[in-house]
């Protein structure tokens, strides 16, 4: 774990470690949370470019994420953000990868599951579900390729700035903050993915996304350095839109509904092997004292 209040006296760090984490996940709540409120028109949505709609999530996302977490690193915690990014090498970046491409096999199966939940009828129910067919809506039309700038600006949006601004964010100051008032690890990693999770207000996705910031979370705690969750972040948001952009070229058969679908059970499970020994691996290997 980083010391992310060296540069504060000891006296409060507790209360400023609650403080900073309540402050922050507030913050980022009541923002997504009225930024979801109301109808939105599916209509507009697919009349609308999707190169615009890109645009103007990238510029949410970047001031949301990675604007917040610079400002707080800076102006509260007093630490050049540099600090969170030591020295990465290449075989810990191809372990990473094999962690994040052989999680997304195991993670499928765990999100299948979460989107046939059935919740007690309510309002919340009917909610959620007319969330989740608007993001339906709006993912299959910002994914739909018509160009390789439209890839590209999407492998940006979708992938880069996601991987920057919310690793920064949920590992960087909130992980370390809960860590720092819980006192203990294992329940600032899990309360921070479980924020990750539920701060996309897609509650037909919370499971498979909270365990990926589990993943990243022990990924980062355990190396101390940052970018590891990021590349890992990258890996599993960027491959799924390569494979989509495939679909797209006629390369291969896949659609935006196919990828919510579970892998072959043997797959789930050979892969499930693979992605344990290599968090062993990881863990005995690059685990800060």
């Amino acid at each position: 774990m980083q010391d992310i209040f060296r540069n504060h006296s000891s006296k409060g760090q507790l209360l400023k470690a609650w403080l900073f984490a309540l402050l922050l996940l507030s913050y980022i709540s009541l923002t997504m949370y009225f930024g979801n409120q109301g109808d939105p028109d599916e209509t507009l949505i697919i009349n609308t470019d999707p190169i615009l709609l890109l645009i103007a999530q990238g510029v949410f996302s970047f001031f949301m994420f990675i604007g917040v977490a610079v400002l707080f690193i800076a102006v509260a915690l007093r630490l050049p953000p540099r600090d969170f990014f030591p020295k990465i090498s290449w075989p810990m970046i191809g372990l990473t990868m094999l962690i994040a491409i052989s999680f997304m096999v195991v993670n499928s199966a765990i999100g299948e599951w979460n989107l046939n939940v059935d919740f007690p009828d309510s309002s919340f129910e009917d909610w959620a579900k007319q969330s989740e067919e608007t993001l339906k809506v709006l993912t299959e039309h910002v994914v739909n390729f018509t160009s390789p700038f439209h890839f590209i600006l999407a492998i940006v949006v979708i992938g880069v700035i996601p991987a920057i601004g919310e690793e920064l964010l949920f590992r960087g100051l909130i992980q370390n903050l809960l860590i720092k008032a819980f006192s203990n690890a294992h329940l600032g990693i899990w309360i921070s993915g479980f924020a990750f999770a539920a701060i996309h207000m897609q509650f037909y996705g919370l499971a498979p996304r909270m365990m990926l910031g589990v993943v990243f979370g022990y990924l980062y705690h355990w190396s101390g350095n940052l970018s590891v969750a990021m590349v890992a972040h990258f890996i599993n948001n960027g491959l799924a839109l390569f494979f989509l952009y495939l679909g797209t070229l006629g390369t291969i058969e896949i659609t935006p509904e196919q990828m919510e679908s579970s892998a072959p059970w043997p797959m789930v499970l050979v892969f499930a092997v693979v992605c344990v020994i290599s968090l062993r691996v990881f863990h005995r290997k690059y685990s800060k004292s």
